[in-house]
């Protein structure tokens, strides 16, 4: 693995799920020496997974950085390099804004920067357990498509106030995310660029999803997976 404090000939920036692997969790069989090519020839490999934990099967992949929960929380070579939890207050806002008997159907999953923190609900320790979670990263709600239109107008109506300080991903019809403002993929995106100096030219980035529209500005090259209308302006 190249050290990192080298700038790098190139830096691939890739989302996991869609793009790399499949919906069941299905790898390709040469991927990971396509990964390898990229490493032997100079590149900065870096994985950009809404996932709240790494999981194993990219274990042995030739990978520099891996982000966690779109851009909120990143390692290095193994070591953490940033975290960008949302502040406890805004966690409470944003889940007091679920009505109760909401919150006792739907998923609500509070995801920390310690994955074995992760607060799960609906469960019956839920309601007790959430105000203790700390660092969380992103609030996942899992619900109808009507339920999350209405809480996307609460928590909408709320960013100038209690929830200031925060963006919201729609990732299907059937899930709605809140995370810190700058905290999503083109966030740290931008950031990784940067402390490595590679210019945006040689930056390569792949994605199938809506948070990944959001590398679109920070790469030179985008390549598309699937047909979602949020990559329409990929190159």
């Amino acid at each position: 693995m190249p050290p990192t404090d080298v700038t790098p000939g190139a830096l691939l920036a890739l989302d996991l799920d869609g793009t790399l692997i499949g919906p069941q969790g299905e790898v390709p069989p040469d991927l990971s020496g396509e990964l390898r090519a990229w490493d032997r020839a100079g590149a900065h490999l870096a994985l950009l997974t809404a996932r709240g934990r790494v999981p194993p099967e990219v274990r042995d992949w030739p990978l520099h950085t891996v982000t966690r929960c779109y851009g909120a929380w990143a390692e290095q070579a193994g070591q953490p390099l940033w975290s960008w939890p949302l502040p406890d207050a805004t966690v409470r806002a944003a889940t007091e804004a679920i009505p109760l008997a909401d919150r006792q159907l739907g998923k609500t999953l509070l995801v920390t920067a310690d994955p074995g923190g992760i607060v799960r609900g609906p469960h019956p320790a839920f309601e007790s357990s959430w105000p203790q979670a700390r660092e969380v990263l992103k609030i996942v709600r899992g619900d109808t498509p009507a339920r999350l239109d209405a809480l996307a107008r609460e928590w909408s109506a709320l960013c100038h106030t209690e929830l200031g300080g925060t963006e919201l991903i729609r990732e299907r019809d059937t899930r709605l995310v809140l995370i810190r403002r700058g905290a999503g993929k083109g966030a740290a995106l931008r950031e990784l660029t940067a402390r490595l100096g590679v210019p945006r030219s040689r930056v390569v980035a792949a994605g199938d999803g809506p948070a990944d529209a959001a590398m679109l500005p920070h790469a030179g090259t985008f390549i598309r997976v699937g047909t979602h209308p949020a990559l329409s302006g990929a190159s």
